[in-house]
């Protein structure tokens, strides 16, 4: 029987075992991190916690709407064990009724029946199992060009950059660009690096030019044997050296050879994912699911809403 509980009625302690367990566990998923970037989120639950489904609601103007949070790139259903046939289509019909608009991810082991309220997001991954030698030969020739440049840049890594520090130098030059991002969202990824630091999960890498200045850093947050690179950020001069290629390369040499997938989270962007399918990241689909009886009115502005917030990372 699937359950639908509001966000005090959650059992916090088997929630996350679930999703420790689960077959398809991931990030986005885990207790603390809803907590975080959809604080009064709910959950469909089927029996003692064999599967779950978060939900992450909110409302405005009076209307109940369930949406991707930032920073949370898939969601929806995860379960212990193999998933019946149709067990997906049961969730996604058990959201009450009283959300009038729902526009959420699913994650790569849910495939809903193809309609006109799914569509295909890409994501792009790299198995690190292999050693650093043979993963540099899926180098694209313009990225190894750009990775012997940076290599003449007297770049200087470090792993203790403070999220502030990331924050300040996102500001500081794409978030410039990035109008809609308000303080409210600052803080929200403030909050993930925080904790994610805090439960020994995340770090902040940062490549620093030759006068020691914090010229690209990136957030790393690891979870079921995935490296999430959840946030970045790169300045002009930056650019001018390929921190960013030589900070990405950095972390893979160093996690090279281990049973680690550096996770890009992205992208639908063209740019970003020919940069990111430079390093001989691969492809990985996962699905939107959308269903609305709102008036257009309303469904235009929140999709608006959504794809400001796909802006996010667009720092190439």
């Amino acid at each position: 029987m699937i359950r639908f509980l509001q966000h005090e009625m959650i059992d916090k302690s088997r929630w996350d075992d679930c999703i420790n367990c689960a077959v398809n566990g991931n990030l986005n998923a885990r207790s603390w991190y809803l907590d975080i970037v959809s604080p009064n989120w709910c959950a469909l639950i089927e029996d003692d916690y064999e599967r779950v489904f978060p939900l992450t609601v909110s409302a405005k103007a009076g209307i109940k709407y369930i949406m991707q949070p930032y920073f949370t790139q898939q969601l929806g259903l995860f379960y212990r064990s193999l998933l019946p046939e149709n067990k997906l289509t049961d969730f996604l019909s058990s959201i009450p009724k009283d959300y009038k608009f729902i526009d959420i991810n699913l994650n790569t082991s849910n495939k809903a029946l193809p309609s006109g309220n799914v569509s295909e997001m890409t994501n792009l991954e790299l198995d690190l199992i292999l050693e650093y030698e043979k993963l540099t030969s899926g180098y694209q020739s313009n990225l190894q060009r750009n990775l012997k440049k940076a290599a003449q840049n007297k770049l200087t890594l470090s792993n203790k950059v403070k999220p502030e520090e990331i924050i300040m130098l996102f500001r500081g030059n794409k978030g410039k660009e990035l109008n809609h991002l308000k303080d409210g969202q600052y803080r929200l990824i403030q909050c993930i690096a925080l904790e994610s630091i805090k439960k020994g999960i995340g770090q902040i890498w940062g490549a620093y030019d030759e006068f020691n200045h914090l010229v690209a850093c990136a957030l790393w947050v690891t979870s079921h044997q995935k490296a999430v690179f959840l946030f970045s950020a790169v300045s002009a001069q930056g650019k001018k050296l390929n921190a960013m290629p030589w900070l990405i390369d950095s972390f893979i040499r160093y996690h090279a050879g281990k049973p680690l997938t550096l996770d890009f989270e992205g992208s639908n962007n063209e740019g970003l994912a020919r940069f990111y399918s430079s390093f001989g990241a691969k492809k990985v689909i996962y699905q939107r699911f959308l269903r609305s009886s709102l008036p257009f009115v309303f469904q235009f502005a929140l999709k608006m809403w959504r794809i400001c917030r796909r802006k996010l990372k667009l720092f190439a």
